[in-house]
């Protein structure tokens, strides 16, 4: 049977294509907190030293990083199949590893496998998007992968809960293999090659290297790349304030806390499907300017309020709430416009880079919080002010930079001889 290779063009997104992409791009979110309320019975059970199990995220989120560096040429190289394939089960026997974990060595080495595998599930749905679509349609599909992401948090801690509760925390990595396992299964039938041979690139360290040389000279995507990690830094910026936003300045109780939280994460999705809409009725670039416009209006209200002195919880709370469920407006199509300024054959590598941008930034932001000695709310609502300027500055000045984009016609390929003759 023929795989039908489309870049870049007309083509409605189908309901089982987008269930199966927002599974994978779920793999590394669940993954962070679907064992959180087992921290405690972990480190009691494999005797553990007290604030060890902290660690295991910052490794699994090493290899996250490690994992979108490696998995994005290696999709451009093979093809976006074997290497989305062969991430699953990597995730899925990394999850093994850490359920039959006796210590802290088998722990963090599956942890750092799971992170390493759960990348391709970042980065190849970015590259597998970008092979069918154009840049309007696929900005929608990044806006609700970015959906997923956002209700992951939610509902995973909770699944996570019942499962110790009944069966115990090694339950919750079995459970985790599972979804691997379920995932493989689905992802071998219904997801198809999108990268023709033709288009592929070289799979040695002076290709890969190559490419990631040209993708970093070109200013447009990197200025979008780095606009894009600002916007992270946002995001990350608020999460990491939200417990003393909402516990220590304006005492809040935990279980308040915990459905603020909500509430939030709930306000981005809305606004995504907000985005969806719009997405189909102006250009990525409107779209973005209205984001833009929307976010900053409420930031710099915001701020102008808490110089003046006005910190009520529900003023403060609801700025603040429309300027974090704004960001929706925005990771899409900075998603789009940054991998859509590449070449087609170099999409999976600048899908690598956009991740390893954002994590690096947003996590870089989430650090400075800390290290800011201030106990009011002036510092937090600067840094988010200064990274969603910086956003827009290197989003403005990429957006006036021409740019072009490879695109190909529908390719058929099949039998070995249709192989060769393609390539």
């Amino acid at each position: 049977m023929k795989n039908q290779h489309v870049i870049s063009g007309k083509k409605e997104a189908t309901l089982g294509l987008l269930v199966l992409l927002g599974a994978f791009t779920a793999f590394d979110s669940i993954a962070i907190d679907i064992y959180l309320p087992a921290f405690n019975v972990i480190e009691s059970d494999l005797n553990l030293r007290a604030g060890l199990m902290p660690v295991s995220l910052s490794v699994f989120l090493i290899g996250l990083a490690l994992g979108q560096a490696i998995s994005g040429p290696i999709a451009d190289g093979l093809g976006r199949r074997i290497p989305l394939l062969a991430g699953v089960v990597l995730f899925g026997a990394a999850s093994c590893l850490v359920a039959v974990s006796t210590n802290a060595t088998m722990l963090m080495t599956g942890r750092l496998l799971q992170g390493i595998g759960g990348a391709t599930g970042l980065v190849i749905p970015r590259a597998i998007v970008s092979d069918l679509y154009e840049a309007n349609q696929a900005t929608r599909i990044y806006t609700f992968l970015i959906q997923v992401q956002s209700i992951s948090p939610i509902l995973a801690p909770i699944i996570g809960g019942v499962i110790l509760s009944l069966m115990g925390w090694r339950a919750i990595f079995w459970v985790l293999v599972v979804f691997a396992l379920a995932a493989w299964g689905f992802a071998c039938f219904f997801i198809p090659e999108t990268q023709p041979i033709q288009m592929r690139s070289r799979l040695t360290p002076a290709g890969v290297f190559k490419d990631y040389w040209e993708i970093i000279k070109n200013r447009r995507y990197l200025g979008m790349a780095l606009s894009s990690g600002l916007i992270m830094g946002t995001l990350f910026t608020y999460i990491s304030g939200s417990s003393f936003i909402f516990m220590t300045h304006f005492g809040m109780s935990p279980t308040v806390y915990s459905i603020m939280f909500a509430a939030y994460s709930v306000g981005m999705i809305l606004v995504g499907q907000w985005n969806m809409y719009l997405c189909s009725r102006m250009s990525v670039r409107k779209n973005l300017r209205f984001g833009f416009t929307v976010h900053l209006g409420c930031l710099g209200v915001l701020l102008a309020a808490l110089l003046l002195g006005v910190e009520n919880a529900v003023v403060v709370c609801g700025l603040l709430f429309c300027a974090i469920s704004s960001l929706s407006f925005l990771f899409g199509g900075l998603t789009s416009e940054a991998i859509y300024c590449v070449s087609a054959q170099r999409a999976g590598t600048a899908s690598a880079l956009l991740g390893v941008v954002q994590y690096v930034i947003g996590g870089g932001a989430g650090i400075l919080l800390g290290l800011i000695p201030n106990g009011t709310l002036l510092p937090l609502v600067l840094l988010l002010c200064a990274c969603s300027a910086l956003a827009l500055m290197f989003w403005r000045s990429a957006s006036s930079l021409a740019s072009f984009r490879i695109v190909n016609t529908t390719v058929s390929v099949s039998t070995e001889e249709d192989r060769r003759s393609v390539s």
